[in-house]
């Protein structure tokens, strides 16, 4: 059976009217893809300032 680790990353973003992430945050999301980490699901959290971001990746035993 496949086991799995997860990883939460809470990303501050930009703009007033419209959710705006930087060329910061697509790097960090890169780093993130090269080492194995999958993006799950992506939400804005209550105060719309901040992106939720969760990932997976296959657990190393």
């Amino acid at each position: 059976m496949e086991k799995f680790e997860y990883k939460i990353e809470n990303l501050k973003v930009h703009g007033v009217t419209k959710l705006i992430l930087t060329k910061e945050h697509e790097e960090r999301l890169n780093t993130l893809g090269e080492n194995g980490w999958e993006l799950v699901q992506m939400f804005t959290t209550h105060n719309k300032r901040q992106v939720t971001a969760i990932f997976k990746r296959k657990k190393v035993e």
